[in-house]
């Protein structure tokens, strides 16, 4: 449990979970399956069930559920300023009046769709990267882009690029940690009342952390020049992947939650739609 309370966002979690064993394309596809569902339509039932199977993901996971919505409380600003914009720039039925802003119905129904829709972006995201390490998702990303190599597509190098970026998110999350205790502890007034003072402290924590990404890039591009990394494909796998009965079904159960609603929608109005053109 404490090991859980540690964890930093977008840090992989070694498990044993049925989540856990799932091929890297299956849980690929899956999270490509969702996103493009919520993205597509603000349906209530897709939001919603794409939701519920979320939760039911991250309960199979065996993952706490305060670690993974631990990240959203730096979100919460988003959030609520995509809901408000939302209540008051989409035209419809007045619904009460903010001095010369007034919120309507429609507004409110838009804004908490989209809070959904940045939600299950989030946790779809943040259960994605906890269940599978950057090294499988690496070979997942170039098994699925591979009929791009020939086009001319560097999907190897496309594919390390992600690694990379998914594992120093948590190190950039730990020394932003480090650099704000450190400013702290020197007497950084970072609960000011002055807005201008809480700026200039959070620029104290910034440029360093800037100058230490630039320069962790540097090593690292020097360390793969070192080992004579040209971006080419692997062929030394000692691990081939492969689909099992799991990863099928896993597969269609979300692709039912996510897809079907969309065609059970957008298939029903198309009959609908047609018939009134022939009228």
């Amino acid at each position: 449990m404490k090991m859980m309370k540690r964890t930093k966002l977008g840090r992989y979690i070694p498990g044993t979970s049925i989540i856990h064993q799932l091929d890297p394309r299956t849980k690929l596809l899956g999270w490509l399956a969702m996103v493009t569902a919520i993205l597509v339509s603000y349906s209530w039932p897709v939001l919603l069930l794409n939701t519920a199977l979320i939760f039911v993901v991250i309960y199979l996971a065996q993952t706490s559920l305060s670690s993974v919505m631990r990240g959203v409380k730096w979100l919460w600003l988003v959030f609520i300023c995509s809901f408000l914009a939302q209540c008051i720039c989409t035209q419809g039925a007045p619904l009460f009046n903010l001095g010369p802003l007034t919120v309507t119905v429609e507004g409110v129904y838009r804004g908490l769709s989209t809070f959904l829709r940045l939600l299950i972006l989030f946790l779809s995201s943040t259960i994605l990267t906890m269940t599978t390490s950057p090294m499988k998702l690496a070979r997942g990303l170039e098994a699925l882009l591979a009929p791009l190599a020939r086009l001319g597509v560097p999907v190897n190098q496309f594919a390390m690029l992600i690694t990379i970026s998914l594992r120093f998110i948590p190190t950039l999350l730990e020394e932003a940690e480090t650099i704000t205790r450190a400013q702290k502890s020197r007497g950084a007034p970072f609960t000011s009342p002055k807005k201008l003072v809480r700026l200039k402290t959070s620029l104290a924590v910034l440029i360093p952390l800037v100058v230490g990404s630039l320069q962790r890039a540097t090593d690292l591009a020097t360390a793969m020049e070192s080992r004579c990394y040209s971006g080419g494909p692997h062929h030394s796998r000692t691990r081939k992947l492969r689909f099992y009965r799991c990863d099928l079904a896993a597969l269609c159960v979300s692709i039912a939650v996510s897809i079907l609603p969309l065609i059970c929608i957008y298939g029903l109005d198309l009959p609908v739609q047609s018939l009134q053109g022939l009228r």
